[in-house]
């Protein structure tokens, strides 16, 4: 194989990659790749919001133990957006869009499913003005010892993470903010 070939990454090179390029707008990031870093980052995310409610179940919701959690949420999400927005501007390069698409999430409802919808194409096969081709090289177990590098994950993986990391999105939404939002319908006096 040659030296300079790029390999296809595990969930955790995802993450190491969006950390350590996290201000860098320029560049191509492969469909997988992308779709690694966001399903590690939801996970993680949504497990602090998990904890959080558990702490709650625990504690009680005025416990300071409770409050530190859900800073520790906060601050996660704060952590976790520059590497978001700069992982997005060059996934959308992939498929030769301007990073200047992000703003579309701003087009209420609309916006996120056209953002979404560019997220899942499939990256250009050749380079095009933001850089060259993102197609990676699958890395597997006997490689994973030459090369040093993690394997690549497989399918079933790659739906287990993502399975996982929509459960817990749920999980927080619906213990979260549906009762939050029934409080507030029913003290605003729109019965």
């Amino acid at each position: 194989m040659e030296q300079n070939m790029i390999y296809d990454v595990s969930y955790m090179e995802a993450l190491k990659r969006g950390f350590k390029q996290y201000a860098t707008f320029s560049g191509r990031a492969s469909r997988s790749e992308f779709w690694r870093f966001m399903v590690s980052r939801e996970i993680i995310i949504n497990s602090i919001g998990v904890l959080s409610i558990i702490v709650d179940m625990i504690f009680g919701e005025t416990s300071d133990i409770s409050d530190y959690t859900i800073w520790l949420f906060i601050i996660m999400h704060l952590i976790y957006l520059m590497p978001t927005i700069a992982y997005s501007c060059r996934r959308l390069h992939d498929i030769g869009r301007s990073g200047m698409t992000l703003f579309m999430v701003l087009i209420p409802i609309v916006g996120f499913f056209v953002l979404l919808s560019d997220f899942v194409k499939q990256g250009y096969v050749s380079s095009n003005v933001y850089g060259e081709r993102t197609s990676y090289v699958v890395v597997t177990p006997t490689e994973e010892e030459q090369i040093g590098i993690e394997r690549t994950a497989s399918l079933r993986e790659d739906v287990t993470m993502g399975a996982l990391a929509i459960i817990l999105y749920i999980w927080v939404f619906v213990y979260d903010f549906i009762p939050a939002a029934w409080i507030a319908y029913n003290t605003s006096g729109l019965q």
